[in-house]
């Protein structure tokens, strides 16, 4: 294929999934299947759209969630626009400031915000990874924001659930920051061209 595959942070965890032997250069089951879907889109345009309420709430309530973030911190962070890209990988970070990425994760609800410090989920640690690397800053913090949910989306949860504006504002912000790993970029690079092979490999059973 004449379209060179970048793979998308956020799809970076399924990415650097570990194979179950452990030869580094190796894709994993899970690598596999997001590469196999990559194939697909690329050959019949299709694209698999994952939706569901939760990713719905994250839309739609980010912009509440980046206030609730500044009414915090005392800051003026604005939703940054504008994709990177650098030859491996490509993503569209949230807030980038002139030191550091900050990326929002709005939770659905009051049952799966991460109130306790052990709660706090590690799942993102690599595309944050992708972040810094695409846009060259030292450092990169999660945010997950915990803000009430719009109604059409409640169904038939528990209110209490989903009205949280009441709880303090400080207790609705926890984070998580990375430090940057040159060591881990070059992982992710060497794991994108053993990737494209596979790529390139799939494509061509599909256009024969």
């Amino acid at each position: 294929s004449n379209i060179i595959m970048l793979i998308r942070c956020s799809s970076l965890k399924l990415l650097m999934t570990q194979p179950k032997s452990k030869k580094n250069s190796e894709l994993s089951e899970t690598a596999k299947s997001l590469i196999k879907d990559l194939a697909k889109e690329a050959v019949f345009g299709v694209r698999k759209n994952i939706t569901s309420k939760a990713m719905e709430k994250g839309i739609r309530c980010e912009q509440d969630s980046i206030d609730l973030l500044n009414l915090v911190l005392f800051e003026n962070y604005q939703k940054h626009v504008g994709r990177a890209s650098n030859g491996y990988i490509t993503g569209e970070c949230d807030i980038l400031t002139c030191d550091c990425i900050r990326d929002i994760k709005t939770s659905w609800s009051f049952d799966t915000f991460p109130f306790f410090s052990d709660d706090i989920t590690n799942d993102y640690e690599w595309q944050m990874r992708g972040y810094m690397w695409l846009y060259d800053r030292e450092r990169a913090i999660v945010d997950f924001c915990l803000v009430d949910t719009p109604e059409d989306l409640i169904g038939y949860e528990q209110l209490e659930l989903h009205s949280v504006s009441h709880i303090d504002i400080t207790k609705r912000v926890k984070s998580i920051g990375y430090e940057r790993d040159t060591a881990k970029e070059q992982m992710i690079a060497e794991k994108v061209l053993v990737a494209r092979e596979y790529y390139d490999k799939l494509v061509i059973e599909l256009s024969i």
